[in-house]
């Protein structure tokens, strides 16, 4: 080869520089607008054209970078060029001692911005898999929700979200913070957090997020990663302040028609809480829950059967047509959903005999059961039924049943039945 055929010094910088600009290009296009992207890169393939997007995720704490092959490795970026590679998102609880956790804190708080997003990434695993251990960041990740990148919040998030599941005491200050992060449109790993951390605050401190009903109600009507838990929040919310659920009732009837058995079992819980006391709001509720009494799952016919009696005292004419299946239901598995069904007949009886003298049979019977309520329900049921042929067992049910209140609606039974 002659001199002439050798490429140039300058031929070499420049496909070098061609190539190095070309790289450049592909990292940044590949550069989140929040959060970070997990990108792939292919060793076999030439700068330019070596980069594909495997995911987004908003916190970074939940990458995990898969592992190195020999043709492809992995790589995290952030929205300001940061690169992360495995030895950053190495798990923590193998390369981080608990009582780094004063450190951490304080990059959190003054580090810059790379720095900064590991710290939170690392305290993140640590509290995941000991809560404790971000006690002590409560006050400065509270700070954080405050703030403005999207990223940053999501992390902080995760951390409380661990904290709360065993020291929900110690998030409540937070509660405000968090309620904002209840949106359809919020990353849906973040909003399953914010949901998690107000259902644990409400079972201890539901006054702390009663302001968080309105935005519960809207996810479950838009649909949120973590319905489950939302219907458990705003259950813990409503057995305090039942007149802060009232207003939801229309999205937790039209909640019943749409969801899941297991959802439903939920809502007709929540809407339990107050129909008694609020039975004009719960009315709309009826059509359905009869149609409840016939579901699979256990738990479902019971609520259902629950709410029907805490109606029927307001509505006796509309839970009437349900007292065929109430007897039935005097047999069911679950012994809530008979106690359940002698409410109904207990109230029906009261305000319609002659609707209920079909169940005459069946409510004695039901002075068996172990429960007491509902040997309290069966007997104050055939005292409005003034069913003679029950007083033998009433007396019997008066003088030796081991429970005062039961022995009390025996003997009122007993006398309603004599007075007629």
């Amino acid at each position: 080869m002659t001199g002439n055929d050798e490429p140039s010094s300058d031929g070499m910088e420049e496909n070098s520089d061609r190539a190095f600009e070309s790289g450049h290009e592909e990292r940044e296009a590949h550069y989140p607008d929040a959060g970070y992207n997990l990108v792939e890169i292919n060793l076999m393939r030439p700068p330019g054209e070596a980069l594909a997007a495997v995911s987004h995720h908003l916190a970074l704490s939940s990458i995990t970078i898969p592992p190195a092959t020999e043709f492809e490795e992995y790589v995290v970026y952030d929205q300001y060029g940061h690169a992360y590679d495995h030895d950053d998102l190495q798990n923590p609880l193998e390369a981080v001692d608990t009582t780094d956790v004063d450190a951490m804190i304080d990059t959190i708080q003054t580090g810059e911005s790379k720095a900064q997003r590991l710290a939170l990434f690392r305290l993140a695993r640590l509290a995941e898999a000991d809560p404790s251990a971000g006690l002590t960041a409560v006050p400065v990740l509270t700070t954080e929700l405050q703030g403005s990148d999207p990223a940053i919040q999501a992390d902080a998030v995760t951390i409380l979200s661990s904290v709360a599941q065993e020291h929900p005491e110690e998030v409540t200050p937070a509660a405000a913070d968090i309620i904002e992060f209840l949106a359809s449109e919020a990353d849906p790993d973040v909003l399953a957090d914010a949901i998690t951390i107000v259902a644990e605050i409400a079972d201890s401190n539901p006054g702390a997020v009663v302001d968080a009903v309105p935005k519960l109600a809207a996810l479950l009507q838009d649909g949120s990663p973590a319905d489950a838990t939302a219907i458990t929040a705003i259950q813990r919310i409503a057995e305090a302040y039942p007149d802060a659920v009232v207003p939801i009732t229309p999205q937790l009837t039209a909640y019943l028609g749409e969801s899941d058995e297991s959802h439903r079992i939920g809502a007709l819980a929540i809407l339990g809480t107050f129909s008694k006391d609020y039975p004009n709001v719960a009315e709309d509720t009826i059509p359905t829950a009869i149609e409840l009494l016939d579901a699979d799952h256990y738990k479902l016919r019971a609520n259902a059967a629950g709410l029907l009696a805490d109606l029927a005292d307001a509505y006796p004419d509309q839970v009437e047509p349900v007292v065929p299946r109430a007897i039935e239901l005097l047999d069911d598995s679950d012994e809530k959903a008979r106690y359940n069904a002698t409410s109904i007949l207990a109230r029906i009886a009261k305000a319609d005999p002659d609707a209920v003298e079909p169940a005459i049979e069946p409510l004695i019977d039901a002075l068996d059961e172990d429960f007491a309520y509902a040997r309290s329900n069966a007997c104050w049921a055939l005292g409005y039924l003034a069913a003679e042929d029950a007083l033998e067992r009433l007396r019997d049910i008066e003088e030796t049943d081991p429970n005062e209140e039961v022995r009390h609606a025996a003997s009122v039974a007993i006398d309603e039945i004599e007075e007629r």
